[in-house]
């Protein structure tokens, strides 16, 4: 065999191999990225719909709560304080892993002289988006104190296993 074939031959296997690992990164970049989760609202906000949207950002996640509306006992402008808690809506634990308070008053897309729903804020959790995936957390929505700390909104940050058995978040 002469030595040029096999000078090819090689580089071609490398790069083969190269472009695995990189498709394999891109993917696991890709999937620590964005989660959309639907928020279930609580009795005494039933018939509204809230979704929240976390982006993974190193050792961050940016965390969107966007609401169709509050029930009208809330004071307005309307403030929606968003915690994230270990375990799953129906049984948190007993006090949050991250609360996302630093901004509470929630945006609206009506006038200045209507503010209505939707209801938007913006938070960021000191997580990595990859660890809240890892083992079962829930983000639940609470109006303010003054308005006696009702809970909104709650949605599981679902984890289910693949085809391979490895836990994955359901997005």
């Amino acid at each position: 065999m002469r030595p040029l074939p096999l000078l090819i031959a090689v580089f071609a296997i490398g790069l083969t191999g190269c472009a695995d690992v990189q498709t394999v990164k891109t993917e696991e970049t890709r999937r620590d990225i964005v989660v959309n989760i639907p928020l279930a609202a609580s009795r005494i906000n039933a018939g509204k719909n809230a979704w929240a949207h976390l982006i993974g950002r190193g050792d961050q996640t940016a965390v969107s709560i966007t609401a169709a509306g509050v029930p009208p006992q809330v004071s307005r402008p309307v403030h929606l304080y968003t915690y994230i808690y270990e375990g799953a809506c129906g049984a948190l634990s007993s006090r949050p892993a991250h609360a996302l308070t630093r901004t509470v008053l929630a945006r609206s897309k009506g006038s200045t002289d209507q503010m209505g729903p939707p209801y938007t804020v913006q938070n960021t959790a000191a997580v990595r988006l990859a660890a809240l995936e890892a083992t079962p957390h829930a983000i639940l929505v609470r109006s303010a104190p003054a308005d006696g700390n009702l809970d909104l909104f709650c949605g599981d940050i679902a984890v289910s296993a693949d085809s391979s058995g490895a836990q994955n978040p359901q997005r």
